[in-house]
């Protein structure tokens, strides 16, 4: 199903048109939901949207570092290869890039996740 869910112009469900994109909706669904928000995977879940709470410091920098490259490595390890994952805090913004490497296809993609704290 591709993701955000929607439907298609045909009335089914839509899918995704490319593994690449397929793979880029799994990562923004991994690092986007809370641990413990989905019933069936209490464990699943990079917790991305629990640090707009926090102080945009240098530790929720690296508490946001690691996160994300423990919740790849554990969830997606498959699907990606993590090629470089930087985060810094700057002013009031927290931003979080990420290159990777679908294997499947050997496509580089990359991310980023911005957000003013």
């Amino acid at each position: 199903m591709a993701f955000p869910f929607h439907i298609g112009q045909d009335g089914r469900t839509a899918a995704p048109e490319t593994i690449s994109q397929h793979v880029k909706g799994e990562i923004i669904q991994l690092l986007l939901t809370t641990p413990g928000e989905r019933p069936f995977l209490p464990d699943f879940g990079g917790g991305l949207k629990r640090l707009v709470f926090e102080a945009n410091d240098d530790v929720t920098a690296g508490l946001a570092r690691a996160t994300v490259s423990q919740s790849l490595s554990f969830w997606l390890q498959e699907r990606v290869e993590v090629e470089a994952l930087s985060v810094k805090n700057q002013n009031s913004t927290l931003t979080v890039d990420l290159k990777y490497r679908v294997l499947v296809s050997g496509e580089a993609q990359q991310l980023r996740f911005q957000h003013n704290l």
